[in-house]
């Protein structure tokens, strides 16, 4: 069965909102970009890792959002690249939902005003909590409200939280608002159990938790043309190191130039192809596109899983699997 309503209904709200979004989304690498900014034009920061920007994100940004609005201010967000996990314990740091870059594409349609992407160092992460908030606010001309979740820490050994962070709020000035959490399926949604869903195939419950359908963000290199000698041409796609779903053929739809293709994607390491087979690769079939993708950044929804990976005896059969597998997608996408 196709898990047809919620499906269609996130997919739809959420390019519904990136075709919407009017305003510029400024990206300043650091937060002493901001040093210059008018004082006198309150400015609301929502802070976090962000990770995914899961439907918990979402209610902190449009909170800020909403507050910034309320006092004629700028909403903006800070985040850390890369994130604190792979200074603080690399050997342990799991896959990311998101890299930056597809960060700050899925950030696009919130209408914030601008986003910090600070680099998270060695040296950041042993200052003290005082002495991180202090930099922060010095940096900040206006910080009118700060927008964090529940579990947020902040300084050397994560020395610093919500309390006192509100504690330090009245030193310099500023507001504390702390939204409450998301949940689906009785649990606060978090990065983690994302991560858990991805990997053991589980799409519907990622959507749920995402508020859009799972995806991947990558750009269109020179593939070994083997889908185009089966008569399938395809997208080969440079995959960040983000979380993946299992392998095996999925139906996706691709959007690239602000537009979208349906299609089929394959997801791993190619058994009946010549060639290494250690590397997981992405190749997406799009129908009816023939234009040249190659150097273009693709983003890759993953709507269902059609079948597992396998192994053919010869390219013929590849070949009329594949073509079944593109029936499959095209008859799912139609009834849709």
């Amino acid at each position: 069965m196709v898990d047809g309503a919620p499906r269609r209904s996130s997919a739809q709200r959420y390019e519904a909102g990136r075709a919407a979004t009017k305003r510029t989304m400024q990206t300043v690498t650091t937060w002493e970009a901001l040093k210059e900014r008018d004082r006198n034009i309150p400015l609301c920061l929502v802070i976090g890792a962000f990770d995914g920007i899961h439907s918990g994100h979402q209610r902190l940004i449009r909170d800020a959002v909403t507050r910034a609005r309320g006092v004629q201010g700028e909403a903006w967000l800070l985040t850390f690249d890369p994130h604190p996990s792979r200074i603080l314990r690399p050997d342990m740091a799991p896959p990311l939902l998101t890299s930056t870059p597809h960060k700050l594409r899925l950030l696009q349609p919130f209408e914030l005003d601008g986003v910090i992407v600070h680099p998270f160092t060695g040296a950041l992460s042993v200052l003290p909590p005082e002495t991180f908030l202090q930099q922060l606010c010095d940096a900040l001309p206006g910080l009118h409200t700060v927008i964090v979740g529940g579990n947020w820490r902040f300084g050397h050994r994560a020395q610093g939280d919500v309390a006192l962070l509100k504690q330090l709020a009245k030193t310099y000035g500023f507001s504390v608002h702390v939204p409450d959490p998301v949940s689906w399926g009785d649990e606060p949604v978090s990065s983690t159990r994302i991560r858990q869903a991805i990997e053991a195939g589980r799409l519907d419950d990622v959507e749920h938790m995402l508020a859009r359908p799972f995806s991947m963000l990558g750009t269109v290199t020179t593939g070994k043309q083997y889908g185009r000698e089966l008569g399938f041409p395809t997208a080969n796609i440079r995959l960040q190191e983000e979380a993946r779903p299992p392998v095996g053929v999925y139906a996706v739809y691709g959007v690239f130039n602000g537009e979208r293709h349906n299609g089929a994607a394959y997801l791993g390491i190619r058994p009946t192809a010549h060639g290494d087979h250690t590397h997981h690769v992405l190749e997406v079939h799009l129908f009816d596109v023939t234009i040249d993708l190659y150097g273009k950044e693709i983003e890759v929804f993953f709507v269902q899983h059609i079948r597992g990976d396998q192994r053919f005896d010869d390219q013929e059969a590849l070949k009329a699997q594949i073509a079944r597998d593109v029936e499959q997608a095209r008859a799912l996408f139609a009834a849709q």
